[in-house]
């Protein structure tokens, strides 16, 4: 398994009780799982220019069906807002478990990328980027920042590749953290896990600014290869 059982303990009330593992590996199966049904429901807009939301929209409405499907009770919302830590940033994706009258803070969140980034002057905005005031804005950073996944040890990214392939991107992308050394570290490079025809599965470790790591998934998803 991917997870590492050690992160267990998450209980609700006398209706289920879940070890936390479990239910971070049964999302991280169920996004595994999403790639071919999203694309899928993508070609039906294919003469559409579809943005990183709406391209969200579809993959989060085809992981519902997944998580439905492993029958566990998460569901799988958008744009978070943190009610636990009172964190800044609104993660594109989290997954939470549902029970009437409770409320729980989620068990994975997501942000989601588009390869290559839409502008030039935002190339690098998997790894690191700027807001418009300066501050620190890019997919990982916000991680390590902890604007985003503050509380969890466990989260990810989605990428929609629109252009290149998986490798080519692997290389850059390390490349732009390598550029971030000594600030950075070569530990938190990405590396491959597994690979299917249009999808692949990478992690990386995030080192936190109080010196936590976050154990991070990259999805990406060809948008354009049919098998």
């Amino acid at each position: 398994m991917i997870v590492d059982k050690r992160n267990e303990s998450y209980h609700s009330s006398a209706n289920h009780s879940y070890p936390k593992s479990r239910l971070i590996q049964k999302v991280i199966d169920s996004i595994s799982s999403t790639p071919f049904s999203f694309k899928a429901a993508l070609n039906k807009h294919q003469n559409f220019n579809l943005n990183e939301d709406e391209l969200t929209l579809l993959f989060a409405n085809q992981n519902q069906f997944q998580i439905n499907k492993i029958g566990i009770p998460i569901r799988v919302g958008e744009q978070y807002r943190d009610l636990y830590h009172k964190t800044k940033g609104i993660p594109d994706l989290h997954y939470s478990i549902l029970e009437e009258g409770l409320n729980y803070e989620p068990v994975f969140i997501m942000e989601a990328k588009r390869l290559p980034s839409p502008s030039v002057n935002r190339e690098k905005e998997y790894v690191v980027g700027k807001t418009p005031s300066g501050n620190p804005n890019g997919g990982i950073e916000r991680f390590k920042y902890q604007k985003h996944g503050k509380g969890l040890s466990y989260c990810g990214i989605l990428g929609y590749v629109e252009r290149g392939n998986f490798e080519d991107w692997l290389d850059k992308i390390n490349s732009w953290i390598l550029e971030l050394m000594p600030t950075w570290s070569e530990q938190e490079k990405l590396k491959f896990l597994e690979k299917e025809s249009i999808q692949v599965l990478l992690s990386s470790k995030v080192l936190r600014e109080d010196s936590s790591e976050l154990n991070l998934y990259h999805f990406w998803i060809d948008i354009f290869r049919k098998k």
